[in-house]
């Protein structure tokens, strides 16, 4: 591990390394999503760490094997979370960009699949997903949505749409069904013109 790097505990009840599952852009920023799969992962099984920064200056995904940098050659030192002020990488950004923010931090998580590298200013909001309310035949039940959310007209269906799951990814959930747009009191066709009146008797 680069000496510059320090260890970081973002959380209490962590495994000692962690899966980078998804990564995505949404309306509160761009997300990492981190599962457990070290010594504790049967443990912590159904755990979920998302990190979400407002704004990032950088970041990239590598897979592990390619980061001679980062191993470890014992596997008690293995460990996920780290962050550093003065990495190579922030370096060489200074180096290149007088823009780049004097207080950014290099944050790094190193997973078994995936390594990501991000540069941001300020440590990222954690949410977390407990085991118990995750995880595999947990108890848990259905809510059926019945109604309709008003957006301006410049807002399409697909920017809902990433808004809406990015919403329920966040929070651990599973949305399963369809919708549909409707202007003027008609379901609008794949084509933007209206169709089918959403009373039978309009």
């Amino acid at each position: 591990m680069d000496q510059t790097f320090e260890k970081w505990q973002p959380y209490q009840d962590l495994d000692t390394m962690y899966d980078v599952d998804d990564v995505w852009m949404g309306p509160e920023g761009c997300s990492f999503v981190l599962l457990p799969d070290g010594r504790r992962r049967k443990e912590l099984e159904g755990q979920r760490l998302t990190f979400t920064w407002e704004t990032v200056v950088s970041y990239q995904l590598s897979q592990e094997r390619y980061r001679e940098d980062l191993w470890v050659s014992d596997p008690r030192q293995a460990w996920s979370f780290w962050k550093s002020t003065n990495s190579p990488c922030l370096k060489e950004l200074r180096e290149r960009s007088a823009l780049l923010p004097e207080d950014a931090v290099h944050w790094l998580f190193v997973g078994t699949n995936l390594i990501a590298d991000v540069i941001a200013v300020g440590a990222p909001k954690v949410t977390v997903i407990a085991p118990r309310e995750g995880g595999p035949g947990a108890p848990c039940k259905e809510i059926e949505l019945q109604g309709c959310v008003t957006v301006p007209m410049e807002f399409s269906q697909d920017q809902f749409l990433d808004r809406f799951l990015g919403f329920i990814e966040a929070n651990g959930w599973s949305f399963g069904g369809g919708m549909q747009t409707i202007v003027d009191g008609h379901y609008l066709r794949d084509d933007g013109t209206p169709g089918r009146p959403v009373w039978e008797d309009a």
